[in-house]
C-alpha cells in the first residue's frame, strides 16, 4: 500500500468509521495489522474472476480465442516461458522471484529489497511475489512500482531479459521475440478478462468518518 504498518494502523485508528466497524468485526477497539490484514484478504476472496475468452477456449469453444490469441497461448507456454511464474488456474506459482525491478545500476542495489525485508536471506534481495495474471489488461500500471505503463512495456521489459543484477531468478533471460510474436502474446494477456462478481467492484456510497 506504500506505506508502513505503523502508519496504516495509526491513520485507520484516527477515522471514527473504521474504529466502530473493526470493533464490531474482531470484537476488540485495539485496531492491529493483522487485524487490517485480515480485512484485506476477506475482501479480496471476494475477487473472483472467471469465463473469460480463455477459460471458454479451454472448456471446448475453439471460437473463444482469436487466432492471434491462440498463437500467443503457445507463446506464454513455450518460447516466452512465462508458464515458469504464472502457472496454474491463477497464473501464478504464489512464488518470490527477482526479475531486476527497481535495480540501481549506478548504485549496485536495490530501491526496494522486496521479501529480503522480510526474510533477511539474501536470495530474496529484490524478490516480489508472482501476480496472478487474471484480468490484467484492467490493472495497469504494472510492476510493484509501477514502472511498467502497458502491458506491450512488460512484454517489451521481459524480451529483454529483465533487468540484470546479482540476484536475477535464472529463468529470467532474453526471449527475442519478433514483433508478430509480441502481439500474439499481448493478446493473449487480455484473453484473460473474465468477469467478476458485481458486488467485489461496486464503489461504496460514503467512507468512514
Amino acid at each position: 500500500m506504500g506505506f508502513t504498518h505503523e502508519g496504516v494502523v495509526k491513520r485507520l485508528k484516527g477515522i471514527k468509521g473504521y474504529r466502530d466497524q473493526f470493533k464490531k468485526v474482531f470484537g476488540t477497539e485495539d485496531l492491529t495489522i493483522d487485524h487490517v490484514a485480515m480485512a484485506i484478504a476477506s475482501y479480496e476472496r471476494t475477487i473472483l474472476s472467471g469465463n473469460s475468452p480463455f477459460d471458454k477456449y479451454q472448456a471446448g469453444d475453439k471460437t473463444a480465442l482469436s487466432e492471434a490469441a491462440q498463437r500467443g497461448l503457445a507463446l506464454f507456454n513455450g518460447k516466452a516461458n512465462c508458464f515458469r511464474c504464472h502457472t496454474g488456474f491463477n497464473f501464478t506459482d504464489e512464488g518470490f522471484h527477482n526479475i531486476g525491478v527497481g535495480w540501481d545500476s549506478e548504485k549496485k542495489e536495490f530501491k526496494d529489497t522486496g521479501r529480503y525485508q522480510v526474510t533477511k536471506e539474501q536470495r530474496d534481495k529484490g524478490a516480489f511475489k508472482t501476480p496472478t495474471l487474471r484480468n490484467i489488461a484492467q490493472t495497469a500500471p504494472y510492476m510493484h512500482d509501477g514502472s511498467e505503463k502497458t502491458l506491450e512495456d512488460v512484454v517489451e521489459y521481459y524480451d529483454r531479459g529483465g533487468t540484470p543484477n546479482p540476484y536475477l531468478a535464472a529463468e529470467v533471460k532474453p526471449l527475442n521475440l519478433t514483433a508478430e510474436e509480441k502481439k500474439d502474446l499481448v493478446a493473449f494477456l487480455r484473453s484473460l478478462t473474465g468477469e467478476i462478481p458485481k458486488a467485489a467492484v461496486t464503489e461504496p456510497t460514503s467512507f468512514p468518518q
